[in-house]
């Protein structure tokens, strides 16, 4: 009679764990902001819970709250980049009027003034939200 250490375990395999298809993270999804067509442009809205990142040429379907169905077609998908959280500027607190903070905000201004920032080194980005722009339908789908 065999031991219980001399059974054989479950099949092992070899292959290594198969990594997340491309767009779908932990959990089945990502985040991510969609942008809605509308008369001055597009309006953002960002998802309440991770979905599947869609591919241009998808169809959209948003139901609003009168339960009237919107079809949409994803134009473009654009992947985004920030800057770590250790490298991002402080946030400034609300209602500092010390010399301290109008200082800070003489810094920003100047700052900002300065034109564009050099790329950061890689290890300080991050990806940022997807944004998924998309196109009205127009016409029987």
């Amino acid at each position: 009679m065999e031991s219980e250490a001399e059974q054989p375990g479950p099949a092992a395999t070899d292959d290594p764990a198969e990594p997340d298809p491309a767009g779908i993270g932990p959990g089945g999804g990502t985040p991510y902001t969609v942008y809605f067509p509308s008369e001055d442009g597009h309006l953002a809205a960002d998802l309440g819970h991770a979905a599947p990142l869609p591919h241009v040429g998808d169809f959209v379907e948003y139901i609003d709250e009168g339960r009237v169905t919107h079809r949409y077609r994803v134009r473009e998908v654009v992947h985004t980049l920030q800057l770590a959280p250790a490298y991002r500027p402080k946030p400034r607190r609300a209602g500092a009027a010390t010399e301290e903070g109008e200082q800070e905000k003489g810094e920003a201004a100047e700052e900002a003034s300065e034109g564009p920032r050099p790329i950061p080194e890689g290890a300080e980005l991050r990806a940022g939200l997807p944004e998924v722009i998309l196109e009205e339908l127009t016409g029987p789908p």
